[in-house]
């Protein structure tokens, strides 16, 4: 017969021992002695092979190093004891470290419906807050789906959670689903009406969305909260950039610095503002300083590149040497190598993606819009990629101008450029080191021709980008090959044409010094671009004419600190101060301004972009000095296309000779003034027709170089 009361004995010790060799497992596992804990569970498991404890305890020694292992015996403790709330949440950290999302989901939602009491709240908590901080994590590497994927989780389990409902409305904004933001991160501050962070990122939000006032209403309220959030104080920085509040917007760069001396995005922003007012050598050192930071903020860098592109104490060789530096350390690395699989027809249609996060209220449109209307459709397809989430009633009108239009502000590099190739693009065009680009797409090569086209005048330093859009005037041959990675496809007349707006003011009848009896010079450029060298050129000029004034648009002007630093400025460059005119920058009625000019004079080295075809459609000539790369250059190319090339300067004493001699001779300033508008609607700068036939003559020249240099 069967002893039942030595079977009951027998039991409690073999429980007894599973529950000493269990206790000296945890023990051993929290010394970090995994060894012997394995050697402890091992006894267990040879007595009870299925104990839940002892193949949690195991899954504990396995989850940081082999999950997948670790799955296995967290499934075995679970199905012995599912009662235990450990058990599920373990089972489903394991399932997210082997990159079972799904898997976990599915644990987790039925964890969720066992309702467990107060004992598992500890450790919902716990789980909650690591998936929040490696969900945190991958949203700080730009991972924004397995962020969002993480997000869920935690929203899963605790749908009144604030920081995981804002992180997740940071990440829709992160993927151009601003409404969707919008949304979620006002759900978190109804959650949380106190908190200075959520305000911040409303403001991020709002400037998406183009809403430059709001954004400063929400930084204004986060600061109020906390006004020393450094966060909040380099944000605020940034937005008042867009309103030319460029005074304020250094404050405030400065305060964050001050309050977080690690804050890369500070160090960015008042890089920014510094370049805005000038000063362009320390705006290298902020960038330079951003980057040191953190290296992963690439728009710095180019910002970097713009920077030392404006300076006259910075040679086009050594600004030439810094874009190929960051070509070879950044892009690079990241080319693709393969066959492409576009049908190599040399004479079928060709398909031409264009990549700007400028197809929407930007200068760039008045230039690039006039084309895209005049391509052939029967030669050429054309596909937008545009970068920026934000769109506007100009993107709207844009848009049915292409085959295809895809908004790539939420993909990352390697989606977009997958989509691109799916695409089955022949000829990738646009972007350059301007705001927006999109450059490491490119430099995976998803196109077999790339080429930089409008937006950046000079070399991006991408070996990946095989061409870049100049013309003969703008980049004489064999001037500045050295100074490019790419090689140089020049257009026969000029590389680019200009549309003014519909609503463009007529000409002024008489000239200002008709009615004023005296000259007016004016610089309606951004100060970025005015070196002291002009500066000093143009000091010369008011000495040489001493009843002229100059007229000079100076954004945020009316700022105490910025009217002080202008004026010593231009005090140390030998201007007469009480001769200058100044001007803030205006959101309407810009054109209007013009009519207070009698000449411009176009800054150096790096001229008029935008503003010096406003300038001779209003009327206004242009003295300009002819330089030896092509931001230097533009002021040649375009008194040269409308027959004006008697006031281009080869040096700094024949600029002040040409602005003087106009002085002198008002009769031949009246008549250069007198229908300039109708010579520059006659001339090449505005034969958009004729611009679309070259760029297409291009397009069809480069597809068969690539096509015989490829073996085809």
């Amino acid at each position: 017969m069967l002893d039942h009361h030595n079977g009951r004995a027998v039991r409690s010790a073999s429980s007894g021992l599973a529950q000493r060799c269990l206790a000296k497992a945890r023990d051993h596992r929290a010394a970090g002695r995994s060894e012997r804990a394995r050697a402890s569970l091992s006894r267990v498991l040879g007595e009870e092979p299925n104990h839940p404890e002892a193949h949690y305890e195991l899954g504990q020694l396995l989850a940081a190093t082999a999950p997948e292992k670790a799955i296995t015996h967290f499934v075995t403790a679970l199905r012995g004891a599912p009662e235990k709330p450990a058990h599920w949440i373990a089972l489903a950290s394991a399932l997210l470290a082997a990159d079972r999302l799904p898997d976990a989901r599915a644990i987790l939602e039925r964890y969720k419906a066992q309702n467990f009491g107060p004992e598992a709240r500890a450790l919902t908590k716990a789980f909650i807050d690591r998936t929040l901080t490696a969900a945190q994590g991958r949203y700080d590497l730009g991972k924004w789906k397995d962020a969002e994927a993480l997000l869920d989780l935690i929203i899963l389990l605790d749908d009144q959670h604030s920081h995981a409902t804002y992180l997740a409305g940071a990440v829709a904004a992160r993927t151009n689903r601003l409404e969707l933001a919008f949304d979620l991160i006002s759900i978190a501050l109804l959650r949380e009406p106190q908190n200075a962070l959520f305000f911040t990122g409303l403001s991020t939000v709002l400037t998406h969305r183009g809403d430059h006032d709001g954004a400063i209403s929400a930084l204004e309220k986060a600061l109020e909260i906390d006004g020393d959030l450094a966060m909040a104080h380099a944000n605020i920085s940034g937005v008042y950039q867009r309103r030319f509040r460029f005074g304020e917007a250094l404050r405030h760069a400065e305060r964050a610095i001050a309050l977080d001396a690690n804050n890369a995005g500070a160090y960015s922003n008042r890089g920014s503002a510094l370049l805005a007012l000038g000063r362009l050598g320390e705006a290298v050192d902020a960038f330079d300083r951003a980057l040191a930071l953190d290296p992963s903020k690439l728009f710095v860098a180019s910002n970097r590149l713009f920077a030392k592109l404006y300076s006259a104490d910075i040679p086009p060789e050594d600004y030439t040497a810094d874009a190929l530096a960051y070509g070879r350390r950044f892009a690079d690395p990241l080319l693709r190598r393969r066959p492409f699989a576009n049908d190599r027809d040399p004479d079928r249609p060709l398909r031409v993606g264009f990549v700007s996060g400028d197809l929407c209220n930007h200068a760039l449109v008045r230039f690039f819009e006039p084309y895209l209307r005049a391509v052939d459709r029967e030669h050429f397809t054309a596909f937008a990629y545009m970068t920026h989430a934000s769109e506007d009633s100009v993107s709207d009108r844009l848009r049915p101008l292409f085959h295809a239009w895809h908004n790539i502000s939420g993909l990352d590099d390697d989606e977009a450029a997958d989509l691109i190739e799916r695409d089955r693009i022949d000829i990738l065009d646009l972007s350059g080191h301007s705001a927006g680009n999109r450059l490491f797409v490119f430099a995976r090569k998803p196109a077999p021709i790339q080429v930089s086209w409008i937006g950046h005048p000079a070399t991006t330093g991408l070996t990946a980008i095989d061409y870049r859009f100049s013309d003969p005037i703008t980049d004489p041959p064999g001037l500045t090959e050295a100074l490019h990675s790419e090689r140089l496809w020049r257009l026969p007349k000029v590389w680019v044409t200009y549309e003014g707006p519909d609503d463009l003011p007529p000409v002024r009848g008489r000239a200002p010094f008709e009615d004023a009896g005296y000259v007016t010079f004016g610089c309606f450029n951004r100060l970025t671009k005015i070196s002291d060298e002009a500066l000093q050129t143009w000091a010369r000029i008011m000495s040489a004419v001493p009843d002229a004034r100059l007229f000079m648009v100076v954004g945020d002007i009316d700022n105490p600190d910025v009217r002080r630093a202008v004026d010593d400025r231009l005090a140390a460059a030998g201007m007469p101060l009480d001769r200058i005119i100044y001007q803030g920058r205006v959101n309407s009625g810009y054109y209007d301004l013009y009519h207070h000019v009698d000449v411009a004079l176009d800054p150096y080295p790096y001229n008029g972009g935008t503003t010096s075809f406003d300038t001779l459609s209003m009327g206004v000539p242009i003295v300009a000095l002819r330089g030896r790369h092509a931001v230097a250059r533009h002021g040649v190319l375009v008194l040269t296309a409308i027959g004006l090339p008697d006031l281009i300067a080869d040096d700094a004493d024949s600029y002040v000779a040409i602005a003087q001699d106009l002085c002198r001779d008002l009769d031949r300033l009246r008549s250069i003034r007198h229908g300039l508008r109708e010579r520059m609607r006659s001339s090449p700068l505005m034969d958009h027709c004729g611009l679309a036939r070259d760029v297409g003559d291009a397009f069809r020249g480069m597809w068969r170089t690539w096509l015989s240099e490829s073996g085809v």
